[in-house]
């Protein structure tokens, strides 16, 4: 469905397929991330001196960007989301005032 205004339409089906790719994306991501983490985790128990050091900033530098996007998308999914509920009861008051 779309909603059209001066200048503007919504179409609340594609904000549907974003909001769904959104969540689709966060899902492999933390799978992903996951994964990885474990798999350098059994490498990295061996390492000492400054290459465990090394590999420990920049692992806690990765875990806060990973973080950050994480978080990022969890923003953009409730935005699509009050985005969808917002245009669906605008329309649903208009519909309801044109007695349609």
């Amino acid at each position: 469905m779309t909603v059209a205004g001066e200048g503007y339409s919504v179409d609340l089906n594609h904000l549907d397929e974003v909001t769904a790719r959104l969540q689709a994306f966060k899902a492999f991501l933390t799978a992903h991330l996951d994964t990885l983490d474990a798999k350098a985790r059994e490498v990295v128990a061996s390492w000492t001196g400054e290459v465990a050091t090394a590999y420990a900033v920049a692992h806690n530098e990765w875990v806060a960007g990973a973080t950050d996007v994480r978080e990022g998308l969890q923003v953009l999914e409730t935005a699509a989301g009050t985005a969808h509920g917002n245009y669906s009861s605008a329309l649903a008051t208009n519909m309801s005032r044109l007695g349609l």
